[in-house]
């Protein structure tokens, strides 16, 4: 579904009520706003890799999340 929105005057977008409860986001909840080849794209911030990203299949060392590739390569180096 696409929807215009206009910027505030302080930069701000109101995210549609019913958008937000099929998100699951309540007030205060963090977002990812990411750029990309001219778009915009905002989404839930989901806890990912310390290294890349990569949000599935992490493992917790220390206080930090891993995920299985970037642990490979760091296990790889000399």
């Amino acid at each position: 579904m696409r929807l215009i929105k206009k910027i505030d005057n302080l930069g701000r977008v109101v995210v549609p009520k019913g958008y937000r409860m099929m998100l699951g986001l309540q007030p205060g909840d963090p977002l990812d706003i990411e750029f990309d080849d001219g778009r915009l794209t905002i989404s839930p911030h989901r806890d990912g890799c310390a290294f890349c990203g990569a949000s599935e299949a992490v493992h917790h060392f220390l206080d930090k999340k891993i995920c299985p590739d970037c642990l490979r390569r760091i296990k790889n180096l000399p």
